[in-house]
């Protein structure tokens, strides 16, 4: 089967998806998404974070802060109000570590299930690393080595194998836990993540595997390493660094005496910067146990993960790439049944017995033929440029 079949042909795609909100109660931040749908390359509507800080005590007192839960709960309520705006009828919610562990956790969760107006789901470990891993499969087309999810109270740990789910871990390892358990003291911080790592037998088994780095903490440390390499782009899914470069640069941000120093912070959030150095730690330890080869940001977390659990066979099948470029040929060309017969026509070009692809070039190439047409709008002598700045800065597979 070739890709263009596997991509199955037109249905109209804006009158028949139906929106699906998903809300994410996290350990630092809590999240409204709304998706267009739940196919194969979701697009988001809306989205928007709180910074509640649910998980900075947990560590310490198994107790969710108070000003944090009121900030939680009002968040809440006006994420319920944007979704009766936007006519969001499919809601999902869920919630991770903070929620999980703490001991008025249950408590929080009927105070947030009214200012929501949804049922919430408390995630277990194995649930949250599960749903981790499929949205590292919902960005990739072949996704081969380790996923690691770093929120506010734990780090998920996922063994992925072509494509497949391994083993799995949960542990204590989140940026404000280790903030809250070691007082603030890196050096504490340090011991506690060589510890927690030295107890996952399977890392660094084999070695020189990829690490995929999902999460707000490490998103940041993405942007941050662009903006101090002066980075053409800005689309941090997909940003691939050698792991030795990325142990480099993360150590470098652990020793730093003043944070405020590094150039580029003033990118980075300020309710951020204050758990980027234990980020880094996590991170910097975490290669150098598993002695990774090269280290992948992805910008999709459990909460596309969740969308993944959703699709049909057919549409997990698909792939992402060839997925968001027919969808974009059917919303910005003139017509997506020439696009799509343009790869049909330039199929022929490497028959037998004319030049040789290789399967991801000839993705590539069905990609550009798909996307050929998007920038027909505008004036004639800025086509090529306009097109390019909207592929260059879009969401790929």
């Amino acid at each position: 089967m070739t890709t263009l079949d596997r991509m199955g042909g037109d249905r109209g795609r804006f009158s028949e998806l139906e929106p699906i909100g998903v809300i994410d109660i996290g350990s630092n931040s809590v999240r409204l998404v709304v998706y267009e749908g739940a196919v194969r390359s979701p697009t988001p509507l809306f989205n928007e974070k709180v910074l509640c800080g649910l998980g900075r005590t947990v560590g310490s007192s198994r107790q969710l802060g108070r000003d944090s839960i009121e900030r939680a709960l009002t968040a809440l309520a006006r994420f319920r109000t944007i979704a009766r705006i936007l006519g969001v009828k499919n809601i999902r919610a869920i919630a991770t570590a903070a929620v999980r562990e703490a001991d008025n956790g249950r408590e929080f969760i009927a105070r947030a299930e009214q200012a929501a107006g949804v049922a919430i789901q408390i995630l277990s470990g194995d649930r949250e690393a599960e749903l981790a891993a499929n949205g590292i499969l919902m960005g990739s087309q072949s996704a081969d080595g380790i996923a690691g999810d770093l929120g506010g109270g734990s780090l998920e740990l996922i063994n992925l194998t072509a494509s497949k789910r391994g083993d799995a871990v949960t542990l204590p390892l989140g940026g404000l836990r280790l903030l809250d358990v070691s007082g603030g003291r890196l050096d504490k911080s340090l011991e506690i993540a060589d510890e927690q790592l030295a107890s996952v037998g399977w890392l660094g088994r084999p070695e020189g595997r990829t690490f995929y780095a999902v999460g707000g903490t490490w998103r940041s440390l993405a942007k941050l390493h662009m903006e101090m390499h002066d980075y053409p782009l800005r689309v941090m899914h997909g940003y691939r660094l050698p792991a030795s470069q990325v142990i480099t640069f993360c150590e470098m941000i652990r020793r730093s005496r003043k944070i405020s120093d590094i150039k580029g912070i003033s990118e980075i959030s300020k309710a951020r910067r204050e758990v980027l150095p234990y980020g880094a730690l996590v991170m910097e330890r975490l290669l150098r146990r598993m002695r990774a080869k090269d280290v992948v940001f992805s910008v999709f977390g459990i909460r596309e993960g969740l969308l993944y659990s959703f699709l049909t066979e057919a549409e997990r099948n698909k792939d992402p790439l060839l997925s968001f470029a027919e969808d974009y040929a059917r919303l910005r060309s003139r017509s997506a049944r020439h696009a799509r017969e343009l790869c049909l026509w330039t199929d022929a070009i490497f028959a037998s017995p004319g030049p040789k692809e290789s399967e991801d070039e000839k993705r590539l190439r069905h990609a550009a033929c798909l996307l050929s047409d998007i920038g027909w709008r505008a004036h004639p002598d800025y086509r090529g440029e306009q097109s390019l700045n909207v592929i260059a800065h879009s969401v790929l597979g």
